[in-house]
């Protein structure tokens, strides 16, 4: 094996080469003392001239990232649905010469989900290029933009009365589905977050304040920041039995359960129409419950503020307090007139939400 070891321009560099004889090593040696930062060895370059593709090995590394990234399991089967759409439109095109124009006008015969198709697409360029597969100056999708998310306010009523969730809540046969109902009523959490949740990625730990607070739930934003929630009995009691069981469920099932709820309801109050519950609609009735008719209650020991605590830890901005310490300290919480009853419901017990702290 030859190998370039100099000292250049105050740097070392060691350098393995693919040559096979003095001669070749020395032509080797001048194209790299040409410009040894831009040198690449024969095999390099050979890997640099390897088309990109959306292959099922390109897919099969994504979506280890995603995992490794905590992705859910419906997020990444999604990602993957919009990828493999991607992959036959462009057959087997290398990414590093498709135009921009040409994902426009693929996007363009698709009729739906646009904003997660371009999603799907940028999620996967912006990993090639984090794993140095795709050059930035190679990627034809830094200039797509994502539409911006269209406020339907005004369009439509977002959310539901609580008397509505109320009594629909009382007509969930399943408990796992009623547990899922009850954090996104009393919380507004995502699906995903429920899910990661589940899946034992959430700390739940209890905390049984005078104020109402019972209990928090600690896990990890898409955005990467640490969130705490701060839970009440029955949310404290519904995450502790989805962790429990090790997963929340399925889309399919929570839907079909909800469609079994709207008959029994129809069925109950003839002279009503149900239709069937849309989970994605609680986060949005959560947040006008809060500003119509919530309450804000604090756990009881108030705490010292932030920027005091940043300063006898000798922290010159509290941001760099926040990042090691945020996560510790139990939220407010918003309390919300609501009753979520059903008869065949745990009570929610000391004895029974206790959890390792």
């Amino acid at each position: 094996m030859w190998v370039i070891e100099r000292q250049w321009a105050g740097r070392r560099f060691s350098v393995a080469l693919d040559a096979a004889s003095e001669k070749e090593a020395r032509a080797e040696l001048a194209l790299w003392e040409r410009d040894p930062d831009g040198y690449r060895t024969r095999r390099q370059a050979a890997e640099d001239n390897k088309p990109v593709l959306i292959d099922e090995e390109s897919l099969a590394g994504l979506m280890l990232h995603l995992t490794e990234e905590g992705r859910t399991l419906t997020y990444r089967r999604g990602v993957r649905g919009y990828l493999a759409a991607w992959g036959e439109a462009l057959g087997k095109r290398d990414l590093r010469k498709v135009q921009l124009r040409e994902l426009r006008k693929l996007l363009a015969g698709w009729k739906t989900a646009r904003k997660f198709r371009i999603i799907a697409l940028k999620t996967f360029t912006a990993w090639l290029r984090e794993e140095d597969m795709l050059k930035p100056s190679e990627d034809p999708t830094l200039s797509l933009k994502v539409p911006p998310s269209v406020a339907e306010k005004g369009l439509r009523d977002k959310g539901y009365p609580i008397a509505f969730v109320e009594r629909y809540y009382s007509a969930v046969g399943s408990q796992n589905v009623r547990d899922v109902l009850c954090l996104r009523a009393k919380t507004g959490m995502h699906e995903t977050e429920i899910a990661r949740i589940a899946s034992g990625a959430g700390r739940l730990r209890v905390v049984n304040d005078p104020c109402g607070i019972a209990g928090t739930v600690t896990f990890k934003h898409k955005n990467g920041r640490i969130h705490v929630v701060s839970l009440d009995d029955q949310s404290l009691g519904a995450a502790t039995r989805l962790q429990a069981r090790g997963k929340s469920p399925s889309t399919s099932a929570v839907h079909e359960c909800l469609h079994h709820a709207a008959g029994r309801l129809s069925r109950q109050f003839p002279n009503e129409r149900f239709a069937p519950l849309i989970p994605g609609e609680l986060r949005h009735s959560f947040a006008t419950w809060a500003s119509e008719c919530g309450r804000v209650v604090k756990p009881t020991p108030d705490g010292v503020p932030l920027k005091m605590v940043a300063a006898v830890m000798g922290h010159l901005n509290t941001r760099t307090t926040k990042l090691f310490y945020e996560g510790v300290q139990v939220p407010p919480m918003i309390v919300l007139p609501l009753n979520l009853h059903h008869a065949q419901d745990p009570v929610p017990t000391k004895d029974a939400l206790r959890l390792s702290a």
